[in-house]
């Protein structure tokens, strides 16, 4: 063979391999960097998904942290948004999710089902939105200790979920004071005789807000379901209340509330407080009557209220006595005059 040729066809080869070399090295370069790339994004994306749920806040309050047991319990959810993107929340009943556990750490589980929390609504960016949910008829907290409610609140647009802060509240006793049980009303049609649904009235007292307070429970007896637990009004602890049940079945309860005023509530068989009077000591004591079929105070002067139910305070008025014609209308405070200065004489 020809040298030159020789030479020429082995320059030739060389420099296929080089860029054969060249271009494998390239390729190789090329999938290097497409797997840093895919491997940077894998680990911006979790820490971008992080940054987007530290822009959203989640924080759960009750009202009070003492509570009688199968007394309504009111828990608010509080979201604050600042994603930068608009929100959807309770388009199902699972997108918020309590959780409550006893001091043992036992799970307390709900009665039936958990609470509805289903309702669309939207939080834009830069806003606060509130949650409120009663939490007490869906779970039987009737063992008095301490408890922990937790929420977790799922964010269904992201695929994630974020929990608040747990809260901690007591169950508390209260003392009974009074009870009386009674038969609902037979309604229209319903055969004469017995009633079909027998329930109790139950007055307690407990602490609330550092103060004493006179609560009334509506349950169907000793063991039997709790219709509802609602507080009636403070209470001083020298005069216990007065009750009756009249013939609607509805209780009626007079109970001091401080040292001339007296509360006085009726509440049907739901445990709804239909109406709510105010009174003043004045010549005699307000107290519990019966005539013509029907319970009313006597004695006492009517003090209206704001929070009179029904209301019949007019345009925000500030309270005022009501006088009954029976009674002795106050007697006017009146200063006597002044005596006038002697006039002075010229000399």
């Amino acid at each position: 063979m020809d040298f030159t040729k020789e030479h020429r066809f082995e320059n030739h080869e060389q420099g296929t391999r080089q860029r054969l070399g060249v271009r494998r090295l390239t390729e190789n370069l090329n999938v290097a960097a497409r797997l840093w790339r895919t491997a940077v994004l894998g680990l911006l994306l979790p820490l971008l998904a992080a940054s987007a749920l530290a822009q959203v806040t989640v924080k759960l309050e009750l009202q009070k942290s003492r509570f009688l047991p199968r007394e309504s319990m009111l828990a608010k959810l509080e979201i604050v948004n600042f994603s930068g993107q608009t929100l959807v929340f309770g388009e199902d009943d699972h997108w918020l999710q309590f959780q409550i556990e006893s001091e043992t750490g036992e799970e307390i589980t709900p009665i039936s089902d958990p609470p509805p929390v289903k309702g669309r609504f939207t939080v834009e960016s830069s806003i606060r939105a509130t949650k409120e949910v009663d939490i007490a008829p869906h779970y039987a907290l009737e063992r008095a200790g301490r408890y922990t409610l937790t929420a977790t609140v799922h964010i269904k647009q992201w695929g994630k979920q974020l929990i608040a802060k747990p809260v901690k509240f007591d169950i508390t006793n209260g003392t009974v004071l009074w009870q009386q049980i009674f038969g609902l009303p037979l309604k229209k049609g319903d055969p004469p005789g017995q009633p079909k649904q027998i329930r109790r009235y139950v007055l307690q007292q407990a602490k609330r807000l550092r103060a004493m307070s006179l609560y009334a429970r509506v349950d169907n007896g000793l063991g039997g379901k709790v219709h509802r637990v609602l507080p009636i009004c403070p209470m001083v602890s020298f005069n216990k209340p007065t009750a009756q049940v009249g013939p609607k079945s509805n209780l009626h309860v007079l109970c001091q509330t401080g040292a001339r005023e007296f509360n006085y509530s009726v509440i049907d068989p739901e445990g709804k407080i239909i109406k709510r009077r105010h009174y003043l000591i004045a010549t005699n004591r307000p107290r519990l009557n019966f005539k013509k079929g029907q319970i009313y105070v006597a004695g006492g002067f009517e003090l209206t209220r704001r929070d009179d139910i029904p209301s019949i305070n007019k345009n925000g008025e500030a309270p005022k006595l009501i006088v009954p014609g029976n009674e002795p209308k106050p007697i006017p405070n009146i200063q006597p005059p002044l005596p006038l200065p002697p006039k002075r004489t010229g000399n």
